[in-house]
Formats: structure tokens, sequence, C-alpha cells
């Protein structure tokens, strides 16, 4: 379950929804697009930019995939940021469950 913060609402959403809602993003890319330049700071293209395994990975996108990868990129963050919150709340619902007095029925 999640608050829908994107929308200002206060309702609950629940895993299969945010599965349904993630399904809908773009591919995910992760890494950083930036801007590929020449020795004289001119533009000449985009990289992909990621570190993967202990290593600065690099690929070069062509232009006519630049929007594309993009959009993969926000997808990505949008995803690890729904991620995120799930994860604090089921972490704050399991310590509100530890924290709660527990009711136990005596034998008679």
């Amino acid at each position: 379950m999640i608050l829908d913060h994107e929308h200002n609402n206060t309702f609950i959403r629940n895993g299969p929804e945010l599965a349904g809602e993630h399904g809908t993003h773009p591919g995910h890319h992760s890494g950083t697009l930036s801007e590929r330049r020449d020795s004289e700071g001119k533009i000449n293209g985009w990289k992909l930019q990621r570190w993967y395994q202990g290593h600065n990975q690099t690929r070069y996108i062509p232009a006519e995939q630049v929007e594309k990868v993009r959009e993969g990129t926000a997808g990505r963050q949008q995803f690890m940021t729904l991620a995120q919150e799930y994860v604090d709340l089921k972490g704050q619902e399991a310590l509100r469950e530890l924290n709660s007095p527990r009711t136990v029925k005596k034998k008679t």
C-alpha cells in the first residue's frame, strides 16, 4: 500500500495497482543521460552513464533514441521512488505491529 502523492490524494494504493501502473511506463534505463562534448566543448551527441558492478559504464545514444532513453531514465526514477515509499510504509507498518499491545486470551 502506498500514498498517492502525485495527485494529492490521501487514498491508499495496493501492490497490484502499483504493478499495473508500473507496467504502463516506458522501458527503464538506469543511469544519467547527458550531453557528449568534443574537445572544444561543443555538443556532439548524448551518452548514458551508470555505475554497474563497481565500474562506470558509458553507452553512446543515437539522436533518434534520446527521447526514449530520457523517458526510460525518468520511468526508472519514478519506479525507484515508488518502491522506496512502499518499503518505508511496510517498515512503519511492521514497527506499529511490534509496538501495539497484544491481547492474549487466558486459559481458564
